[in-house]
């Protein structure tokens, strides 16, 4: 750009870059948390599992890139924290596991302005989700009879996902209630 070149692009690139150092902030600092609490394996794991979900389901996008850093980063504590409710109670994983689906059966993936899907892309990122769901919660089942608690850790990564979708279908279709606050 400084020579003259791609200057027709140089929006894409300064969100390029501002998207790159948000999430490289984000990710540190959920590294920090994880460390500091000795949960840097649960940490990786939950990464992990969030992103297989959230690339193929879509959900909820912040305005700014510092909401959306403030946002991820609180995701992702709160999910190391609720991971602790999934080992204590690991029989709430299955009827969590069937709303997670019912959400990505019924929604993947969600539709965004900003990314368009032909009707054949949307078939193929629905389909690409729900295998991504369906290896993940076998993988979850594995460790849970291993007595593994590591478990908890995916499925917290896929009900993030699913709140993420659920609040981005929540201001595509807004209540009467939001209309009059409008």
């Amino acid at each position: 750009m400084k020579y003259g070149q791609a200057t027709d692009k140089a929006e894409v690139y300064i969100y390029g870059i501002e998207c790159f150092i948000s999430e490289f902030i984000g990710n540190l600092l959920l590294l920090l948390v994880a460390i500091l609490w000795h949960q840097i394996s649960a940490m990786i794991i939950w990464t992990l599992s969030f992103l297989l979900i959230r690339t193929q389901l879509g959900g909820f996008h912040c305005k700014t890139h510092f909401s959306c850093l403030c946002l991820s980063t609180s995701i992702g504590i709160f999910s190391l924290l609720i991971n602790r409710f999934w080992l204590y109670h690991p029989s709430f994983c299955i009827p969590t596991y069937i709303a997670c689906l019912f959400i990505i059966y019924h929604f993947a993936p969600i539709r965004h302005p900003n990314h368009p899907l032909s009707a054949n892309q949307i078939q193929h990122a629905r389909a690409k989700c729900l295998r991504n769901f369906f290896v993940l919660s076998v993988l979850s089942v594995i460790l849970y009879l291993c007595h593994l608690p590591y478990y908890s850790s995916i499925c917290s990564g896929i009900i993030s996902s699913c709140i993420l979708a659920l609040m981005s279908l929540k201001k595509q279709f807004p209540t009467k209630t939001d209309m009059l606050i409008l």
